[in-house]
C-alpha cells in the first residue's frame, strides 16, 4: 500500500512562514513539517499541501512574489502492522 502526499520546499524559513500564511488567507489547507528525506537530508521546513491544488498554489505563490524551491510529490510505502497480519483470518 502506498500513502501520497505535496510538499512545497523553500530557500529560507522566512518563506515557509509567508507561504503558510498566504495559504491559510486564501482558505487553503497547509501544515509546516521538516523537509522529507526522499528530498533532502538537510534541516529545513516545507509545507504539506493538498496535490490536488497543486496548480492553484503555485499561481498564488507566483502572484505573491514568494519565493519557493519546488513543489515535490512524495510516495512512501505503508507496512502493514505485523499485528494486523496475524489476527487476519
Amino acid at each position: 500500500m502506498k500513502d501520497t502526499y505535496c510538499v512545497m520546499t523553500f530557500h529560507s524559513t522566512y518563506h515557509a512562514l509567508q507561504f503558510e500564511k498566504l495559504l491559510k488567507e486564501n482558505h487553503l489547507n497547509v501544515r509546516l513539517i521538516p523537509v522529507p528525506r526522499q528530498i533532502s537530508t538537510s534541516c529545513g521546513i516545507a509545507g504539506e499541501v493538498s496535490c490536488e491544488d497543486q496548480l492553484v498554489i503555485v499561481e498564488l505563490c507566483d502572484e505573491n512574489n514568494l519565493e519557493y524551491g519546488a513543489f515535490h510529490t512524495i510516495e512512501k510505502e505503508v507496512k502493514q502492522s505485523w499485528y494486523r497480519n496475524l489476527v487476519k483470518k
